[in-house]
């Protein structure tokens, strides 16, 4: 603790004196001394915001600085955040007690996840931590990054963040976790990823825990990067889209690539660790992908590294699908598709834009043809626990009704986005996706129904913002007017910034419907016609 440590804590509390640095880099004056005390202390309190911004934050379940109680010291909560790392009296004696809990990590949860993974976690007993990478500074969707209080209020027991200003860091979260798991006598069993940028983690932090129950590290960059994606699922014999790595800074090699791939227009040109359908471009000729290619290779793509470089691809004909597997060597072939959607796309605005995504029977011969492709996807990437989420394109042959020689678009070594594994649990009698997910990653055997065919028909219906401009007045959002309603998410409010829609973040928001098929197809036209945004309006 250093030379002054009898100057700095008195019993559990901190005297703090040194003055605050604002966002703008002036100094006010120097607070008040403050001597603050809360019993839900594990290692030091700040007395001020910025003190405790400038350290790893654990912040845990109970009575918290987040609890606001009535009785409570306020003072105290004001600005209390809890670091991983213990003062102890005697940090000589180490001892070994018994595991009395066990625990799993989840990595980078949404809130519509995090309740259904608490209440899996609940039936087991254990004891869940969130990995939050990249913190929400108070600017984004709550539902779709969630603060720290915000997850707590789900039942998560824990959640670590980075430091304020620092880049998320494998091994010092590593490093913290393993402490928590020696003074807090728990035993992390398993890692799981609950969104696409966590699956560059959460194998590796496993590893690092000591966790044998993991997928192939060898293949790890495989699961995320998109050239190297082809280049796995290709060397397993499976078909791929024709596509060339483009490095140049002003597209000067997009030309001979097209030209060496004997591609014809229109080709796809997209960052190669993109997500959500960000950064995707449907080129029409020449000039636009060269235009293309050059913006991504300078830009930060939207996991927020530095793109080296862009990829280039033959522009994909049929429908799409997202197929959505299990993967636990428990189950018979090693992966298990559990659920199928077909999606409902337009071009325009330079990409191909949601309309709906509808549920399909994964049974129906329709469809055999992309299920063995999708399994045979998961293993070509090393995809052995948890969930996998694989889109593909495919063409339907009318002589033998069913869909043939598909072709994948990108696999995720994750849960399916937009709420499908929650949808299919609503739909398909006996599946339990999260306790699946959740007895995948910590080895345990998962049980899975008699059939996965659908009892009732599910649709996700994107919810388009036509224009550009600030929000003045929302018309049509009451959703739960619609007979199949479900649940529903707006992403803008009066007040806030629209743009006509093209990736999932730039929709005004999106509608779940669970029903008979009649009656959800014609709430999804209901839901998207009669919604519409008044705004001021603003350049794009």
């Amino acid at each position: 603790m250093g030379p002054h440590a009898e100057e700095e804590f008195e019993g559990n509390a901190l005297k703090l004196t040194n003055p605050i640095i604002q966002p703008e880099g002036l100094v006010a004056p120097a607070p008040p001394e403050v001597e603050v005390e809360h019993e839900a202390l594990i290692g030091r309190e700040f007395s001020t915001e910025a003190a405790a911004m400038r350290n790893p934050t654990i912040a845990t379940m109970g009575d918290t600085p987040f609890d606001q109680r009535e009785g409570t010291d306020a003072q105290a909560m004001e600005h209390h955040k809890i670091v991983a790392t213990e003062v102890v009296s005697n940090p000589m004696a180490i001892q070994s007690p018994a595991i009395l809990q066990n625990a799993v990590v989840i990595i980078d949860p949404k809130i519509a996840d995090c309740i259904q993974f608490v209440e899996s976690a609940s039936k087991r007993g254990l004891f869940v931590t969130a990995v939050v990478p990249k913190p929400n500074q108070g600017d984004e969707q709550i539902e779709y990054h969630p603060t720290a209080e915000a997850i707590l209020e789900t039942g998560v027991n824990q959640v670590y963040e980075p430091p304020m200003g620092a880049k998320f860091d494998i091994v010092e979260c590593a490093n913290h976790l393993n402490t928590i798991e020696s003074q807090q006598n728990i035993r992390y069993l398993g890692v799981l990823p609950l969104r696409e940028s966590a699956v560059d983690y959460s194998d590796i932090l496993a590893a690092l825990l000591g966790i044998s129950v993991h997928n192939d590290l060898g293949l790890g960059s495989a699961r995320r990067d998109k050239a190297l994606m082809k280049n796995a699922v290709s060397n397993a014999g499976l078909r791929v889209a024709k596509f060339a790595r483009l490095t140049a800074t002003d597209g000067s090699d997009v030309q001979q690539a097209i030209e060496e791939l004997e591609l014809e227009f229109p080709v796809v040109v997209k960052t190669p660790r993109g997500m959500s359908t960000m950064d995707v471009y449907i080129c029409q000729n020449m000039e636009e992908a060269i235009q293309r290619s050059a913006q991504i290779v300078k830009s930060v793509g939207p996991d927020g590294r530095k793109a080296q470089f862009s990829l280039v691809e033959e522009f994909l004909v049929g429908d799409e699908f997202a197929i959505n597997l299990v993967a636990s060597p428990t189950t018979p072939r090693g992966v298990q598709v559990t659920d199928v959607w077909k999606y409902e796309k337009y071009s325009g605005e330079g990409t191909m834009v949601n309309t709906w995504q509808s549920m399909c029977d994964p049974h129906s011969k329709t469809y055999s043809n992309l299920v063995r492709y999708a399994e045979g996807i998961a293993r070509a990437v090393g995809i052995k626990f948890g969930m996998a989420h694989v889109e593909l394109k495919s063409v339907f042959n009318e002589e033998r009704g069913k869909y043939m020689e598909p072709v994948m678009i990108e696999v995720g070594a994750r849960l399916a986005g937009g709420k499908k594994a929650i949808m299919a649990s609503k739909t398909v009698p006996g599946w339990c996706p999260f306790d699946a997910m959740l007895d995948a990653h910590c080895g345990f055997p998962i049980q899975v129904p008699p059939s996965f065919s659908p009892e009732k028909h599910a649709k996700h219906v994107y919810i388009p913002s036509k224009t550009v401009g600030i929000v003045k007045t929302i018309n049509g959002a009451d959703f739960e007017r619609l007979e199949t309603y479900d649940s529903h998410i707006m992403l803008c409010e009066p007040g806030t910034k629209v743009s006509v829609s093209t990736d999932i973040y730039s929709f005004a928001g999106f509608v779940w419907l669970v029903g008979k098929y009649e009656d959800v197809e014609r709430d999804a036209r209901l839901a998207r016609d009669e919604f519409s945004v008044e705004v001021e309006e603003a350049e794009q």
